[in-house]
């Protein structure tokens, strides 16, 4: 024999879109499936409320192109509410929405890059990579210096593909934009608090304590740093103090190494 389907209890009211025992509901609200409570609202409320409702129930996968557009418009809504609760499950379905806006937006027009620190080259050996890099996009200049040894400052000159491939490649694959975010931030201290079991918490002045001397003040100096000019005349200057290149900071490293190799 097949199993029953567990369903809720009472009756379902589409406004606040809970299920309620039957008492809760007039007789023209039953049909209507507006409960007593519900009832009450103005109209602009009871609107506000079903679409509300029917944005924390869309289905958690991919959105048809109805379904989308549908969200997208309630992203615009003149009610703060809808257009606020359109715009959180929107980021929910679309994590990556914001970046791939940001990167419409973004021309490189001068990068600076400085690694000090070790890195594994190809072969997997470690290598003490000492240099720093310069790209400017109206010139179509590429430089490198090796403070490692005496070869001093190289440069290449790129055709002009060559070197909108290598911009568009730096923020639409490496989206050197959000390094601050992917590879610098740490989580905040109240959510990591929160995290955490009562029985491992540390004492909150101790943490705060903690935490200021080791992120607001490194020690050292940075292994890495980017720092870039935008089109749009924003300005990045991001640093790294890890003992190690994150991922696409050393894929930035060896892609614009090999521009140098070829040429020797």
């Amino acid at each position: 024999m097949s199993k029953k389907k567990n369903r809720p209890h009472g009756h379902y009211c589409k406004i606040c879109g809970e299920y309620k025992a039957n008492e809760k509901f007039s007789g023209n609200g039953h049909a209507a499936h507006i409960c007593k409570a519900c009832s009450r609202l103005s109209a602009a409320e009871k609107a506000a409320a079903i679409d509300i409702n029917r944005l924390m129930n869309l289905p958690m996968r991919r959105l048809s192109d109805s379904e989308k557009e549908w969200l997208e418009s309630k992203m615009h809504d003149k009610r703060p509410e809808v257009a606020d609760t359109a715009r959180e499950i929107y980021n929910v379905c679309f994590p990556y929405a914001e970046r791939n806006a940001m990167k419409k937006q973004l021309i490189i027009n001068t990068l600076s890059f400085e690694v000090h620190t070790e890195v594994y080259d190809g072969y997997g050996d470690m290598e003490m990579a000492d240099r720093h890099f310069t790209i400017d996009r109206k010139s179509r200049v590429l430089t490198m210096t090796d403070f490692h040894t005496d070869s001093g400052e190289q440069s290449v000159t790129l055709e002009g593909g060559q070197m909108t491939k290598l911009l568009r490649y730096i923020v639409y694959t490496l989206e050197i934009f959000m390094w601050e975010q992917d590879y610098v931030l740490v989580p905040d201290q109240d959510d990591f608090l929160i995290d955490l079991l009562p029985e491992y918490r540390f004492e909150i002045e101790d943490l705060e304590e903690d935490t200021e001397d080791t992120i607001n003040e490194p020690e050292g100096s940075p292994t890495w740093r980017v720092q870039v000019e935008y089109s749009n005349h924003t300005e990045q200057d991001t640093s790294g103090y890890t003992d190690y290149l994150p991922e696409r900071p050393e894929e930035l490293y060896f892609s614009l190494l090999e521009y140098f190799e070829l040429e020797d």
